[in-house]
């Protein structure tokens, strides 16, 4: 497939092809998954600054204080992070996995928790508009709705 950026993508929360919680599936292999909460938030968003950047530390801020940031932890630490609601209302993402937890499925299980919460606050889509759009089209049966930067064309810094 050649390679697609800068597309808003639509997800059908009715149709997952998996609806099932992933958090026991990552406890069985030692990653805890849960709800990023504000006494975290300083370690979280350090985390997210050193990994990635300190824009996705911003959003993430916003998603944590909404109760829509989900983070993974391994061993006591952070080692990924997934939001949605943090840019625009039915987005999902930004959605990130430190290198050195990579190929564990947290970045999935991050995804389908995050997708799962939004379906039970009652949204029945969810856009995303970065990340690896590819993976979302094969595994999530997304759909492209649009080949512009979306709501991120509105950055200052644009």
């Amino acid at each position: 497939m050649e390679q697609l950026q800068d597309l808003d993508i639509l997800v059908n929360l009715y149709n997952l092809p998996n609806d099932d919680d992933p958090t026991k599936a990552m406890a069985e292999k030692g990653v805890g998954i849960k709800r990023g909460l504000g006494p975290d938030k300083t370690e979280i968003l350090e985390f997210i600054k050193r990994e990635f950047s300190q824009g996705w530390a911003d959003e993430c801020e916003k998603a944590i204080f909404n109760s829509t940031c989900y983070i993974a932890t391994l061993n006591g630490e952070v080692v990924g992070f997934a939001c949605y609601d943090s840019t625009a209302l039915g987005y999902y993402g930004p959605l990130g996995v430190a290198a050195k937890a990579r190929k564990l499925g947290i970045g999935s299980a991050l995804t389908a928790k995050c997708l799962l919460a939004m379906r039970e606050k009652g949204y029945g889509y969810a856009i995303i508009n970065a990340g690896p759009v590819e993976y979302y089209i094969k595994t999530l049966n997304a759909q492209v709705i649009g080949d512009h930067p979306g709501v991120y064309a509105n950055l200052i810094c644009n």
